[in-house]
């Protein structure tokens, strides 16, 4: 698990850093990711807004299968994530690398390591979060 939180913490501080050069630089950053790691964007309504191609081959479907479909509804304890997504989407959580089960499109669960950052507008409200994930030997 530790390997796992510090490749996605490296990964995030990279689109940390890119996001601050631009949107080409983001962009780029974005879609290279390192081997096995996914990442999406969520907005303030849990929404899944923009995801890599390699969060798809994670989860055993396609980016459009994701693409504006609430995050929540990849996650095995639904209900619990929604409640810790909306207390950080407040803006008042201090963000950690947690553990998390998601379900892949042929119903079979996998455990990912997951490192989340906030996504904010230029006033430094929160609009929405980054999340860069793993799988796990569970």
């Amino acid at each position: 698990m530790d390997e796992a939180v510090a490749l996605l913490s490296e990964y995030q501080d990279r689109l940390d850093r890119a996001r601050q050069e631009g949107p080409a630089r983001y962009d780029a950053a974005f879609a290279d990711a390192p081997p096995g790691v996914g990442v999406h964007e969520i907005d303030q309504h849990r929404v899944i807004r923009r995801v890599n191609s390699i969060e798809p081959e994670l989860l055993g479907c396609t980016a459009d299968d994701l693409l504006g479909r609430p995050v929540h509804d990849f996650i095995v304890m639904s209900e619990a994530s929604q409640r810790a997504i909306d207390k950080k989407l407040s803006g008042v959580v201090v963000l950690k690398p947690f553990v998390r089960t998601f379900r892949r499109a042929d119903g079979s669960a996998v455990a990912m390591a997951l490192v989340d950052r906030y996504l904010k507008d230029g006033t430094g409200a929160v609009t929405g979060i980054r999340t860069a994930l793993t799988r796990i030997a569970s």
